[in-house]
């Protein structure tokens, strides 16, 4: 059985750390993929040593072949094939269990096997777990493993559930919803302390989760990005409107419908001309077979960053949701003006009219974007202040200095504690 013993001696200056993804991060097609791989990337960039075993989802599959394989033999990636699909039957079995179905569908006898056979090989620093979804496999850890493990919360998932549940108009769905989310709270809290420490992505979540119990050591650590790949870049199609996130994520489809069912018809009765162009990955048929005036759907694009340019002014309707919105930072960094809801600017504390615009109805929705139409002066001054606000404070090597103090200080507290 492999211990890490070796760094009960002192903190080491390069950290080993093996990196446990629910998802493949690579290539970065949303917003989910680039919050892990962003971090992956500035630890190796700091000389660190990273690991990474990541969960290939039958929901958001990625093909292993289209991954350069310098990065590949850079984090020695394992990449494990797991079923996430939702199976009715296993669905209310889980349900009349009392246990969480959110993460049951999480849990691989393969993963669980790789997993075991990399920490019996190798010894690490720092066990770095994306997510509540990696929790179930905090036993196996800590059967073969002395390593901190650490919990990057990007996410308080059931929070999620509940706004969703709020804003469900069917009944029997609700209901559902809201066991759900019963079960997956209890899950959560009973997580959290199990790891040696927490990070998360906003100080809204970090406070809610010292309300829920929270006890171990906790940290905000903001997404960053690396500044020097957002180019700002005058829009080929002024005047127009645009949304990209992944459509397989609900709070993502709940949004969206419901600016294109209320909000959608009363900006284009104000600007009949005015075009709003949607793209996302696992775009659902209701919307490739849909027909909204001057709405244009693209599906998954091939390059992000052309497409953001390509239009001028970014909409995040979002009803539900935890952490923060990456594709509202990646926004800002592009000097795009943007329009979201309070709940998409959560974790992001930019200046409503400032640096952003913030509606939270149909109407003050339309009114947002009406005045950023007609007020071309301050559109761009909502651009170049966006601009400003994401190079000072989301510099991915800044903050990911400070994920490595934070590491290295659970790493000194667990070795004066083992000394003692």
């Amino acid at each position: 059985m492999a211990r890490n013993s070796y760094f009960w001696l002192c903190i080491p200056c390069k950290m080993k750390i093996l990196q446990l993804s629910n998802k493949v991060p690579f290539p970065e097609k949303d917003g989910g993929a680039l919050g892990i791989s962003v971090f992956t990337n500035a630890l190796l960039q700091a000389g660190h040593q990273v690991r990474m075993i990541a969960m290939n989802t039958s929901r958001q599959f990625i093909e292993p072949a289209s991954i350069p394989q310098k990065l590949k033999d850079a984090i020695k990636l394992e990449i494990v094939y797991v079923d996430t699909s939702i199976m009715p039957v296993h669905a209310l079995l889980t349900l009349l269990k009392g246990k969480s179905y959110n993460i049951s569908r999480f849990i691989s006898q393969d993963f669980k096997d790789k997993l075991s056979s990399v920490l019996k090989a190798e010894n690490f620093d720092v066990i770095q777990l994306e997510g509540l979804y990696l929790a179930p496999y905090i036993s196996t850890i800590k059967q073969l493993s002395q390593a901190p493990i650490i919990m990057r919360a990007h996410n308080i998932e059931w929070m999620i559930w509940q706004r969703l549940a709020s804003e469900e108009k069917n009944f029997i769905k609700a209901f559902y919803i809201k066991k759900l989310t019963a079960q997956l709270k209890k899950y959560e809290e009973a997580s959290i302390n199990l790891c040696a420490g927490i990070t998360t992505t906003t100080a809204n979540d970090m406070q809610r989760l010292k309300e829920m119990g929270c006890k171990v050591p906790i940290a905000h650590i903001p997404f960053g990005i690396d500044t020097s790949k957002y180019n700002v870049s005058e829009p080929e199609k002024e005047t127009s409107l645009f949304y990209i996130g992944a459509l397989d994520w609900q709070p993502n489809i709940q949004g969206l419908d419901w600016f294109l069912k209320q909000v959608w018809p009363k900006v284009h009765s104000t600007l009949p001309a005015l075009e709003f162009h949607i793209a996302g990955r696992n775009m659902p048929a209701t919307y490739k077979n849909a027909s909204y005036p001057n709405v244009f759907f693209h599906g998954e694009v091939n390059d992000a960053q052309t497409f953001i340019n390509t239009h001028e002014i970014m909409l995040v309707p979002l009803l539900a949701g935890s952490g923060v919105r990456v594709k509202i930072i990646e926004g800002l960094a592009m000097g795009k003006p943007i329009i979201t809801t309070s709940i998409g600017l959560e974790g992001i504390n930019c200046t409503n009219g400032t640096d952003i615009m913030v509606a939270d109805t149909p109407e003050d929705f339309q009114k947002a974007i009406t005045y950023c139409i007609e007020n071309p002066r301050f559109t761009k001054s909502l651009s170049e202040n966006a601009r400003r606000y994401a190079l000072k404070e989301y510099d991915i090597h800044a903050i990911t200095g400070r994920l490595v103090q934070f590491y290295e200080g659970l790493i000194n507290a667990k070795s004066n504690l083992h000394n003692r």
